[in-house]
């Protein structure tokens, strides 16, 4: 009868020692999400032109976890007035190793980007749907990868800029009567970026042998001395940029040299068109990139010039 009981307590052991391996123990693991990285490196031509949103839009945060086989265990949205707001997401994760995949954009009444995919890190894309957006269609990404083990934590996600972001302005350009347009075009644009199950990156570019893509669109007014307005891209190797004048007649007309150079994610660029020299150029305005002195030259002499803003979520028109 001893010899039974003690079998039926070693049987009763073994499986309780089994179930309990079993159990799996999730920890609270606190994500703090800071937006403002987006933006506070690239140059603005006036103080909160970029971190400021247009009236009625949003900026939308969004936190997505995935496991060490990249699919998607737990996700976080909310919205926020200005980029200046930390999101901050609890979420219980089991010991193992994840990626975090962190993004922030405008939403309004237009859709600039189109999320698919997300159930799973390799089919996570997110597609341009094609519209020219000025300082609304800044993208922020970041693909962090990290470890939850036995302790509760704090893991902190600065986004960071998804591409670049350029200002192009007309200076002083009530000089011809017969143009209906002044563009600013590219050769290449980029349709979607997606990802591998590690958060490799892959940037879906394609290049046209002539000047096909928007980047900046302005209906000539010449009750205005020039338009300026920001646009943001994704990095591309060797672009080439070139200003347009179109004529009352649809006629196409080039206006100043090429730019053709590596557009890098992160920067800052600023393109002039100057009507009273007839000349293009172009700097770049990243902090680290500009000499102090050279860029109070450049802000000198196109400062000084009111001009007509398009504000290109279609929801005002304004004069700076």
């Amino acid at each position: 009868m001893k010899k039974a009981l003690f079998a039926l307590i070693a049987l009763a052991g073994i499986f309780s020692s089994c179930t309990n391996d079993d159990i799996t123990i999730s920890r609270a693991i606190t994500f703090k999400v800071n937006p403002a990285t987006v933006v506070e490196n690239l140059y603005e031509r006036n103080a909160g032109d970029l971190t400021s949103l247009s009236s009625g839009a949003k900026l939308q945060v969004s936190l997505y976890i995935y496991d060490e086989k990249g699919i998607l265990v737990d996700k976080a949205t909310n919205e926020y007035s200005a980029y200046t707001h930390m999101m901050t997401a609890d979420i219980n994760l089991a010991s193992g190793n994840y990626t975090a995949v962190a993004t922030s954009y405008v939403t309004s009444s237009v859709d600039y980007w189109s999320f698919s995919g997300l159930d799973q890190l390799s089919t996570f894309k997110i597609t341009d749907n094609g519209y020219i957006g000025g300082k609304s269609k800044i993208l922020g990404l970041t693909i962090k990868s990290f470890s939850v083990g036995n302790d509760s934590q704090t893991i902190n996600i600065n986004i960071e800029n998804a591409g670049a972001v350029a200002l192009v302005q007309f200076y002083q350009w009530n000089k011809y009567n017969n143009v209906s347009t002044y563009a600013f075009m590219g050769k290449q644009s980029c349709d979607y970026l997606s990802f591998d199950n590690q958060g490799s990156k892959d940037y879906s570019i394609k290049s046209e042998s002539t000047y096909k893509f928007y980047k900046i669109k302005f209906d000539y007014d010449s009750n205005y001395s020039g338009a300026s307005n920001y646009f943001f891209t994704f990095p591309i190797r060797n672009a080439s940029f070139r200003f347009y004048a179109v004529t009352t007649d649809n006629e196409w007309v080039p206006m100043g040299s090429e730019f053709v150079d590596d557009v890098r994610i992160g920067e800052s660029y600023w393109f002039v068109y100057d009507f009273e020299e007839d000349e293009a150029s172009w700097y770049n305005m990243t902090p680290e990139n500009t000499r102090s002195n050279v860029r109070n030259d450049i802000l000198e002499k196109y400062n000084a010039n009111s001009r007509i803003v398009y504000d290109y979520d279609g929801q005002s028109i304004s004069i700076r």
